[in-house]
């Protein structure tokens, strides 16, 4: 038989060329079917799935643990780094404030004990009224500022009253500070705000 099919490859070219009409299979042979079907479900084929074993669960269990442990270190890590910055600028707003402070003109301290009275910062009120008056409780400047605290207008407002020294720290803490923080002096611009 194969010898047969060996003679009849052979004879085609030649009954091709000598232009004898011999029909062209135009139907893939039964063979050739079955090996591209072959083909197909072995490209579509699917690997079953297979069950890992203990030791790959047991690895990815620890691969996984020690990711989660590395991202906790970090968050740990970045916390740390937070807080010191916080400490430090903390100390270094502190260290200003002291630095600020330390301007307090001598004359300006008998009037602490007062300053004191109020819930405000005291060395910073303190060192507010050294700038402003220098502690004289009868200072006047060229712009009507009056008193420890330089209250604009203070005498039109309040007459002699003004240069009472309680009464004009009072009249800061209630009328000024309490509203609007250490803006209306501008002696501690840069300084306190």
């Amino acid at each position: 038989m194969r010898n047969k099919i060996f003679a009849i490859a052979a004879l085609m070219p030649m009954i091709v060329s000598t232009g004898v009409g011999v029909a062209q299979p135009t139907v893939v042979p039964e063979t050739k079917k079955e090996n591209l079907q072959k083909i197909e479900e072995v490209v579509e084929m699917k690997l079953p799935k297979t069950e890992p074993t203990k030791d790959e669960v047991a690895k990815a269990q620890i691969a996984q643990r020690q990711a989660e442990m590395a991202k906790q270190a970090e968050a740990e890590n970045l916390k740390k780094l937070e807080e010191q910055k916080q400490i430090e600028a903390a100390k270094a707003q502190e260290l200003a404030k002291k630095v600020a402070t330390s301007g307090v003109k001598p004359n300006a301290e008998q009037w602490r004990s007062i300053v004191a009275k109020y819930p405000w910062p005291v060395d910073q009120a303190m060192l507010t009224m050294s700038r402003e008056s220098g502690g004289n409780p009868r200072a006047i400047s060229a712009t009507d500022d009056h008193g420890l605290f330089q209250i604009h207008g203070g005498y039109a407002k309040y007459g002699e009253k003004i240069y009472d020294p309680e009464f004009n720290i009072s009249l800061a803490y209630n009328n000024y500070y309490k509203g609007r923080g250490w803006t209306p002096w501008y002696a501690v611009r840069g300084i306190l705000w």
